[in-house]
């Protein structure tokens, strides 16, 4: 699956570290099927609700063989939904996705990415909890559960310093195993550095700006230069 373009990814990463918003098209309309798993409405005691439910399940498990086959579809669907910036349309692929496999990890990590470009970090650790609770197991979604859990721990002043530091062991987990399991891939490494950026960790943002790099990455100057201010490059 395509991911967002790494450009698109870093002028977003550049923007939170800046301390700028978002721009008003992040952010969806509220409504019923704008909130994950349709903020818990039971849709079971709506009888328009469960009718829908019951046509889209039958529907899907007719067309791609399951509906567990159908939760993985309507996924890759809102994930390029989220990609193009169509929040909206995106969250309702996403929550159609659940009706058809609540246990679906990728179902989770799409909410999450949600949260995560309308600023609400520590929403999107909710939905990343699911998801690795699930067994998430993506490369690319692991890295960006790293970086979920980094961007909640820097940005929660409330938390205390155990819970910080433990948000930040969990990223560190999740950035290995994405790692190992998809070696020499610039998105993950690009995704690590920011991370440490975040956590103070200069040091090791420029390693994994290295390692990036070697894989034929390209970070925008705008970072590269907010690093440099904190430290110099390394020779």
């Amino acid at each position: 699956m395509k991911h967002r373009s790494a450009l698109s990814f870093f002028l977003l990463v550049i923007a939170v570290i800046a301390g700028c918003a978002t721009s008003a098209p992040l952010q969806p309309a509220k409504g019923g099927d704008q909130e994950p798993m349709y903020g818990g409405m039971d849709r079971q005691s709506v009888p328009a609700l469960r009718t829908a439910d019951e046509k889209l399940i039958a529907g899907a498990s007719k067309e791609f063989g399951s509906r567990e086959k159908g939760s993985d579809a309507f996924v890759d669907q809102g994930i390029r939904l989220y990609q193009a910036d169509n929040l909206s349309l995106a969250m309702k692929r996403l929550n159609q996705a659940w009706v058809l496999n609540p246990s679906n990890p990728n179902v989770f990590w799409g909410f999450a990415m949600i949260y995560h470009d309308q600023g609400e970090n520590c929403k999107a650790k909710d939905m990343i909890d699911r998801s690795v609770g699930l067994n998430l197991s993506k490369p690319i979604a692991l890295a960006d559960a790293g970086r979920i859990y980094t961007l909640c721990g820097a940005s929660d002043k409330a938390l205390d310093a155990k819970t910080r530091s433990g948000y930040f062991e969990k990223s560190e987990e999740l950035y290995k195993k994405a790692s190992a399991a998809s070696q020499n891939n610039g998105y993950i490494y690009g995704s690590w550095a920011t991370a440490y950026y975040w956590r103070g960790d200069y040091a090791h943002s420029w390693e994994m700006v290295k390692k990036a790099k070697s894989t034929g990455f390209r970070f925008p100057e705008q970072f590269m230069n907010l690093l440099r201010d904190k430290m110099p490059e390394p020779k």
